[in-house]
């Protein structure tokens, strides 16, 4: 085996990982918000949206938002599209009674109608992940309803025409109540639905009665709109409010696992991964911990201060990070020690790599504002856990006392930990 190399992002990609396979599991959201995304631009973003009237989503999270509806909303779309197409379906019964001129064409063309929809709907349910295409399709079928159902009033001789005609306002609420993603759909329905009904109206009524029915069925139109208007704008503060509790958990879980100054795990952290890594690796396969600190790091902070003592940890950790598999666990253990677990790693694998992180530390030059230049070593102290073992502080232990024998020995340098 190859002891290879990942890069900074690979090694978020890791933490980011175990957030979501162990203590992120009890983080009980609707949308988990992808890393990149945890930017405090967006965060401001979001926070104003939800300020805003019109709440607007930002343009870079709308992907997102279409996928967390699509998810959320698909099921309510489709029982809501049954729904309407039995209600279409179910009004022959009132045109056998009312009209009966005209009920068998009725449902010859209600019973096609639905038939097609229902078709067209099994077809697009299953394979269409297009949110807005969803949403639109009951707002059509309602238009067409609606143009159907005129067409057979103006072609119905009943004299109850002039009456039945007000149940017009079932189409209007039927088409907006369902839009539930995108408001334009209900704004392009209320149209569609009013011109379809109103040119019927305008062949079956005067002018006088136009304007009664036009006083019965605007304000059902206007409250309509609204209630699509605030169904849709519900949609999209829900969707931001789940992004930024998405942000506040992701923040809060970086805080309490990541170490602030070297943006590594800190040491209650990798005792749980690293805990959680050796129960569950195969009894077959070897595991190696290597544990190492800064060589004379007290004389470093004496001479040149804590700020650059800050700055030799996190030259160390970046040098340590790239050197890491995408397997290893690699955490600031404390104060100026480190610690990182190489599971599925032979010794000799283990001795290599620390030998190289030895090497590779002791010859970069650390430079501070171009007035501070200096070389820095560590000593690494490497334990191998057996196949029939899985104790973590064993292994640590261990390690302690070969990196306090690499000190013992003359510092920057490797020792390994041999039962004795």
């Amino acid at each position: 085996m190859s002891i290879g190399k990942i890069g900074n992002s690979q090694y978020n990609n890791n933490k980011k990982n175990y957030y979501s396979e162990g203590s992120h599991t009890n983080h009980e959201t609707a949308y988990i918000l992808p890393e990149q995304l945890c930017t405090l631009e967006n965060r401001n973003a979001i926070e104003q949206a939800l300020i805003d009237t019109k709440t607007r989503v930002p343009e870079s999270l709308k992907p997102y938002y279409f996928d967390y509806q699509n998810k959320h909303q698909r099921q309510f779309l489709e029982r809501v599209n049954l729904i309407g197409q039995l209600t279409f379906l179910s009004y022959f019964f009132v045109d056998w009674f009312l009209l009966p001129d005209i009920a068998t064409l009725s449902g010859i063309l209600r019973l096609s109608l639905v038939l097609c929809t229902l078709l067209i709907n099994s077809f697009i349910f299953r394979y269409c992940k297009n949110i807005k295409i969803l949403d639109s399709l009951l707002p059509v079928y309602v238009t067409l309803a609606a143009a159907i159902w005129v067409e057979l009033l103006y072609l119905s001789n009943s004299p109850i025409v002039s009456n039945y005609i007000y149940a017009a306002v079932i189409f209007i609420l039927l088409g907006n109540l369902c839009v539930q993603v995108c408001f334009r759909y209900s704004v392009l329905t209320s149209f569609l639905i009013s011109l379809v009904i109103l040119q019927g109206v305008y062949r079956i009524f005067d002018y006088q009665d136009v304007i009664i029915f036009l006083l019965t069925y605007i304000p059902v139109l206007l409250l309509s709109m609204y209630i699509s208007w605030n169904n849709t704008l519900n949609s999209k503060r829900n969707f931001l409010r789940v992004l930024l509790n998405d942000w506040n958990y992701y923040a809060l879980t970086e805080l309490a696992h990541t170490d602030e100054l070297t943006q590594l795990n800190n040491r209650r952290q990798f005792m749980q991964v690293a805990d959680q890594t050796i129960r569950k690796w195969p009894k077959y396969n070897l595991a190696c911990l290597l544990m190492f600190d800064i060589d004379f790091f007290k004389k470093i902070n004496d001479t040149y201060g804590h700020d650059v003592g800050d700055e030799v940890l996190r030259i160390l950790s970046k040098i340590t990070r790239n050197e890491m598999r995408f397997t290893d666990v690699l955490a600031r253990f404390g104060g100026e020690e480190f610690i990182a677990l190489l599971p599925n790693t032979t010794l000799d694998d283990a001795v290599i790599l620390a030998n190289r992180l030895c090497k590779k530390i002791e010859d970069h030059q650390v430079n501070i504002q171009n007035k501070f230049f200096f070389n820095f070593t560590v000593s690494i102290g490497v334990s191998q856990l057996q196949s029939q073992e899985n104790d973590l502080t064993v292994l640590i232990k261990n390690a302690d006392i070969a990196l306090y024998q690499a000190k013992k020995n003359g510092r920057n340098q490797v020792a390994v930990y041999t039962c004795e």
